[in-house]
């Protein structure tokens, strides 16, 4: 699915992008996606894993009146991350670890935009299995960018009660420059586990030729 970012979504992407720490941050295009998302779903609560110096949890806040749990284990971005969304004080919650499980059970959104714990990236390499799978309930999970491991996680983690219907945000090339884009994963709980799995293994299908297609891409 192409998106163009809009002012809105290129007004907050340029702010953070002057700010210090601002090397990985959210792109224009994941700011918009979300943007529409928090309009159409109008949540009450989200879990965003990996505030960084706040660009989405700013972007969620801003256009939704929910109560945002962020999880963010660097001490640099902490501080930025408070200081950058204390006009929103009171509505957010940073929890500066990953080996505590979210402070809810039930979430209208999940989004994924920090590392996976490999190398120093940040993060920690099971946690969004881990917190899926904890969770008794969530509506639409977002991953921002191209993160593979994250979104295998996901993906196996969801099918175990849900059947979920997939929306890729493509890249978006402006001036030069690449906006990575993103994937909705939009969540139906279902007790039939033939049902789920077989949603799980028709988009598993779907993904593994997508990697065949881009890699043999890469090699003309």
């Amino acid at each position: 699915m192409h998106i163009i970012p809009s002012k809105e979504a290129i007004a907050i992407y340029s702010h953070f992008k002057s700010l210090p720490g601002s090397e990985y941050i959210g792109k224009p295009v994941s700011i918009e996606a979300l943007i529409g998302i928090c309009r159409e779903l109008k949540p009450k609560r989200i879990l965003e894993m990996g505030g960084g110096i706040g660009t989405i949890s700013y972007t969620l806040l801003k256009h939704s009146g929910a109560i945002v749990h962020i999880y963010e284990d660097n001490q640099y971005c902490i501080g930025e991350l408070r200081n950058n969304l204390k006009k929103f004080e009171g509505r957010f919650q940073i929890i500066n670890t990953y080996r505590i499980l979210p402070p809810a059970l039930e979430y209208d959104m999940v989004v994924i935009d920090g590392g996976n714990g490999v190398g120093k990236n940040g993060g920690y390499h099971l946690a969004t299995q881990m917190f899926l799978l904890f969770l008794d309930s969530v509506k639409v999970v977002y991953i921002e960018g191209y993160r593979a491991m994250q979104r295998d996680m996901a993906r196996k983690a969801l099918r175990d009660k849900y059947i979920c219907t997939f929306t890729i945000y493509k890249d978006v090339v402006r001036s030069g420059k690449k906006w990575s884009g993103g994937l909705k994963i939009l969540c139906s709980k279902n007790k039939s586990a033939a049902l789920r799995w077989s949603s799980y293994l028709f988009w598993e299908i779907i993904v593994r030729m997508r990697r065949i297609f881009f890699s043999l891409r890469a090699l003309i």
